[in-house]
């Protein structure tokens, strides 16, 4: 016993949102799997498999006490299960995948010791990578984990007291700098128990470094130059950013689907024409294969996007490679909103413009007069058409001291102004 597996159970991407807990309805899945979720551990298996088979996996999500989102600290009555929040890529024997920020890997054990094993999974283009992750064991953030390229154990734990304990991985960096597989965990001959109970508060932050965490761990640099790559993964950490913190203070699990560069029209890497419409509809942005089941529904989506649209295109902006005109923007916003509304047919859709974009910056393009134009056009073309859960929100315009992270993104400082104001506003359209 101790150890926990991964096991296939045949759900393919139809679990991309979750492992262990979710996939729609409760009718039976495959191999016997219910389809809401949990499987129980099978005690007959020495090594009390969780994360495939006898995994409840959970894209539906739970939260882990006060280490991310101030779920309840109650126990779920329930089979042995570990949970998976976020997007995963769960279509391979050798274990779930995760590519966007904030994936969350959580567990409950009985035991004195935890270890994990990953396999890190770099592309030679990834000038940022690895991956990292931040790791929480009852509650406690310990180092961070900064993984290497293949399959390796990762020691968590060791010599914690007899008795039941939680232990959470975190995701703090973005997909073009690695994605990481989830292979298993071994309690060195403890026990799984049932997972951490489920928050039933739920929400997606859709957005590009503004909304990601990028550079927050890298503020104070000469002329906001963090040494070596500044979109690295050592410098990102959404678990600090603004959609984090508000899932902390409304009790809400968080789905992160923000990715640095992207736009709705146009990437700040011009080439790259995979923009925001497109990857949303993926379990993993890496593979345009990892077709996402949206089987997870959020009560409240916060969009902030647009930056990227109308910045200094790279490499350069010849042979058509300026920046998206107002009218292309604002019809690209309006079909992407009609997108969350289809897919999401209940959920309050919050349109923002982000604290950092300006009219100024780069100079003539009225970065924030359309983005701000978009979110209330769109906002009240929806309400005109009796939808009344989409809303243009705008936070405070950044000062210049919040604004001194890598590459001149968001301070920790930043990010937690903008939780505080979304908190308020969501509590009011929301009633929570």
């Amino acid at each position: 016993m101790g150890k926990v597996a991964f096991a296939r159970i045949g759900l393919g991407v139809a679990c991309a949102v979750a492992w262990v807990a979710a996939c729609s309805s409760d009718s039976a899945g495959p191999d016997g799997m219910s389809s809401s979720g949990s499987v129980p551990a099978d005690a007959s298996d020495e090594r009390d498999r969780a994360t495939g088979g006898d995994a409840a996996a959970s894209g539906d999500g739970s939260d882990d006490a006060a280490s991310s989102d101030g779920a309840p600290e109650e126990v779920d009555a329930g089979p042995p299960a570990v949970q998976l929040i976020g997007r995963f890529d769960a279509r391979q024997a050798a274990g779930p995948k995760c590519a966007w920020a904030g994936c969350r890997i959580l567990a409950r054990f009985e035991g004195t010791q935890v270890s994990v094993d990953l396999e890190e999974i770099d592309e030679t283009w990834m000038e940022g990578a690895p991956s990292e992750w931040d790791v929480a064991v009852d509650d406690v953030w310990k180092p961070k984990i900064v993984t290497t390229p293949g399959k390796r154990t990762y020691s968590i734990a060791t010599g914690l007291a007899a008795g039941p304990h939680k232990v959470e991985l975190y995701k703090r960096s973005e997909p073009q700098n690695g994605v990481t597989r989830f292979v298993g965990f071994d309690f060195g001959g403890g026990a799984l128990l049932a997972p951490p109970p489920r928050a039933t508060r739920r929400i997606e932050i859709v957005g590009d470094s503004a909304a990601s965490g990028f550079g927050v761990e890298g503020v104070g640099y000469p002329d906001n130059d963090c040494p070596g790559v500044d979109y690295g993964a050592s410098w990102q950490n959404f678990r600090k950013s603004f959609g984090a913190l508000l899932g902390t203070t409304l009790g809400a699990e968080v789905h992160g689907t923000a990715y640095s560069g992207k736009g709705l029209v146009k990437n700040i890497w011009r080439p790259d024409t995979a923009a925001m419409p497109y990857l949303f509809s993926l379990a993993n942005p890496i593979d345009f294969s990892s077709t996402y089941d949206f089987a997870w529904k959020p009560d409240v989506v916060v969009v902030m996007i647009g930056g990227n649209d109308f910045a200094l295109g790279q490499p350069d902006e010849t042979a058509g490679n300026g920046p998206a005109t107002a009218a292309e923007f604002l019809a690209a916003y309006r079909t992407f909103v009609g997108t969350l509304r289809t897919t999401y047919p209940d959920a309050h859709l919050i349109l923002t413009v982000s604290p950092s974009v300006s009219d100024s910056d780069p100079p003539g393009r009225s970065t924030r007069t359309n983005i701000a134009n978009a979110t209330t056009t769109v906002a009240a073309e929806r309400t005109a058409a009796s939808d009344a859960r989409v809303h243009a929100f705008a936070p405070n315009v950044a000062t210049p001291s919040e604004l001194t992270a890598c590459n001149g993104h968001g301070t920790p400082a930043l990010h937690a102004r903008v939780a505080g104001e979304l908190a308020v506003f969501v509590k009011q359209t929301t009633g929570w």
